[in-house]
């Protein structure tokens, strides 16, 4: 959690990828306060034990991942947004990457925020969890603006589905978008040691992001 100095009218919640609650997030939340922003970041494997996974090993890391429920995250995340509104933010957004972004188009569809905000999130054609929307299915619902972030060379999101996604936006009144960057790879915009980060995709990512939360939350 991070409070900007001075007063703060809006906020954002980050939803951390399959890692956990890494340390690029933990920047990225303290970044988004120095923008102004009353900024929270649940670690929604806090009910295990906080793990962090930093050896890359997808499979230990999945075993945690296994252990969100619906019920869970709802509760973290309307936990967050009542932390947040309590600091006097007026509107609230919702940031995830990957499994956070997952997240983020799901609470766009069914949670009570004013915009979000997918970075590559997969499950684009069937629901990762019982009980949360794919994001094919989020998109036909949302009620709020949402901006979804997505990188060509990502086998995870498959470009048909992204396609479908950009269809079902079309007549969408709630200001939505898609972009995809065709040479990134999935994970290349949150953490800049990865060898699939992608400098000038990544800032542009990150320019459009801060124009949709400033045009959403103002």
């Amino acid at each position: 959690m991070s409070v900007p100095t001075g007063e703060a009218r809006a906020g954002v919640i980050v939803l951390h990828e399959v890692w956990g609650l890494s340390a690029p997030v933990a920047d990225l939340v303290v970044r988004l306060a120095g923008c102004g922003y009353i900024t929270a970041a649940p670690h929604l494997y806090h009910r295990i034990e906080d793990p962090v996974v930093t050896d890359g090993k997808f499979k230990k890391a999945r075993r945690y991942h296994d252990t969100l429920t619906a019920k869970g995250i709802t509760f973290d995340i309307e936990s967050a947004l009542t932390w947040i509104r309590a600091q006097g933010a007026q509107k609230v957004a919702i940031m995830g990457f990957s499994m956070g972004g997952t997240l983020a188009v799901w609470a766009a569809a069914t949670l009570r925020i004013d915009a979000a905000v997918t970075f590559y999130g997969a499950s684009l054609a069937s629901p990762r969890w019982p009980g949360i929307l794919s994001g094919i299915d989020a998109a036909r619902v949302l009620k709020t603006p949402w901006l979804g972030i997505y990188a060509g060379k990502d086998a995870s999101t498959p470009a048909r589905d992204i396609q479908q996604m950009r269809e079902i936006l079309t007549p969408n009144t709630t200001q939505s978008a898609v972009i995809v960057y065709p040479k990134a790879r999935h994970g290349f915009a949150l953490d800049p040691d990865l060898p699939h980060h992608a400098a000038v995709e990544a800032t542009d990512a990150f320019a459009r992001t801060s124009l949709f939360l400033k045009t959403h939350l103002r």
